[in-house]
């Protein structure tokens, strides 16, 4: 019996040595797999290189470019980066919000303007320093040569690497459609103006996008009822770009045009980006728009009315060179990046000096389809005979023709009285391609 004991003591303690070594070496390992992430340093801030908010004290500038710097020389180990000289030459777009552009290719350089989200710039030159890449690219801005420099981490080089869907606009059928040679030829348009952000401004401020889509679907098949042979497609006009006092221009958030342009494209209906312009050049605003073109579904407008520095006090214009010019650069851009389809280009008059030299806009920009579109609210006669006086720039023949929806009776807020019915529209001479509702 106490030998029985004594065996049993013995197995006990020789099973309680193995348990213990087990534990041993299972917490080391543990251990082991642990220390790597441990050692693992902080997340770096990230540096973003952006622009100032207009809100900031004065002597922001400095202390902004001192954070860069001190950012730049934190990052850890600096690993000298070989330059390529693949980028030079190429076209990138701004990735961020906003991103500044600084005099020379460096942190602590002066800030002398900023690109907002989307901008396709082109490259000239590229440096590489230890702690970061920068571009030299084409900036207008006098005082510097009308070059600038970005930090490179802030951009793509395809467009479609800034939304979350790049395959949405492969569909063939889709894309057949909206780049048919004889889509304007065959198909009036209609379409719903305004800002997301501004329910005076236009109808397109009142709906949420989907509501809106629903709207001028219904509102086209009013019209392709009574069209003939002609059917009829829905588009939405967004005011892109909107003077500010002093002709300052606020450019639309580029998220929130490609949450349109993506809902529109799903559903088959067009989409306008109108430039106000304001104290820019034609050639500078159109520049702005151009990248969207890579969408099949977009077409492209100034409004000569805000070209000004004082919006609201008078109204600007446009001369027939200018017109030419900008239909010239799209043209040039379509052909060079292998764009399909016809593209409108649309600009606005309601008062004769609205277009200097009218009869000098020339239509032979292929494949750019010039749209001169009759603006200004008011009463059906007095709309009418805009339109007429319009129609004697015969050089011109795709006519647009604008429509105000009554909104508010505030001042301030103009619409039609009364509004002219799809049938009175489309009896217009010359009858209008493109149908616009403000």
């Amino acid at each position: 019996m106490g030998y029985k004991m004594t065996k049993k003591k013995s197995v006990l303690i020789v099973v309680l040595l193995v348990l213990l070594v087990l534990v041993i070496s299972f917490t080391g390992c543990t251990k082991l797999q642990a220390s790597p992430q441990e050692e693992q340093p902080p997340n770096q801030q990230e540096n973003t290189d952006t622009a100032d908010e207009a809100t900031e004290e004065e002597g922001t500038e400095e202390k902004e470019n001192q954070e860069e710097v001190d950012e730049n020389e934190n990052t850890g180990e600096k690993t000298p980066v070989e330059s390529s000289n693949n980028v030079i030459g190429s076209k990138v777009y701004i990735s961020i919000d906003k991103l500044n552009v600084r005099a020379e290719g460096n942190g602590q350089s002066k800030v002398i303007g900023s690109l907002v989200k989307g901008k396709e710039v082109q490259v000239i030159e590229e440096v590489t320093r230890e702690e970061a890449t920068w571009y030299k690219i084409e900036f207008n801005n006098s005082e510097y040569n009308n070059e600038g420099w970005i930090f490179s981490q802030h951009t793509v080089s395809d467009i479609n690497d800034l939304f979350s869907s790049p395959k949405l606009f492969d569909n063939k059928e889709m894309n057949d459609y909206f780049t048919s040679p004889t889509l304007f030829d065959d198909n009036t348009v209609v379409a719903y103006y305004g800002h997301p952000n501004s329910k005076i401004m236009g109808i397109v401020g009142r709906h949420p996008k989907e509501e809106l889509i629903s709207l001028v679907q219904k509102t086209s098949e009013k019209y392709d009822a009574i069209n003939g042979d002609k059917s009829v497609i829905p588009a939405i006009y967004l005011v892109y770009g909107t003077v500010q006092p002093k002709g300052e221009i606020g450019i639309m958030n580029f998220d929130l045009v490609m949450s349109y342009i993506e809902e529109a494209y799903n559903n088959g209906v067009l989409i306008y980006l109108d430039h106000q312009m304001g104290k820019n050049a034609p050639t500078d605003a159109l520049k702005e728009l151009l990248p969207f073109l890579k969408y099949p579904n977009v077409h492209l407008a100034l409004d000569p009315e805000w070209r000004t520095d004082k919006p609201m006090k008078e109204v600007g214009h446009l001369t027939g060179g200018e017109i030419n010019e900008v239909q010239k650069i799209m043209s040039e851009y379509m052909i060079s990046n292998g764009i399909q389809g016809k593209r409108q280009f649309v600009f606005h008059q309601f008062v004769d000096k609205m277009i200097h030299d009218i009869e000098a806009v020339s239509s032979n920009y292929d494949p750019v389809l010039p749209v001169h579109n009759t603006s200004g609210w008011g009463s059906p006669e007095g709309k009418i005979a805009t339109h007429t006086r319009n129609s004697k720039a015969t050089n011109i023949p795709y006519k647009g023709f604008k429509l105000w929806y009554f909104y508010s009776n505030e001042p301030g807020v103009h619409f039609d009285n009364p509004l002219m019915t799809p049938e009175e529209v489309l009896n217009l001479d010359p009858k209008p391609g493109l149908i616009i509702y403000q």
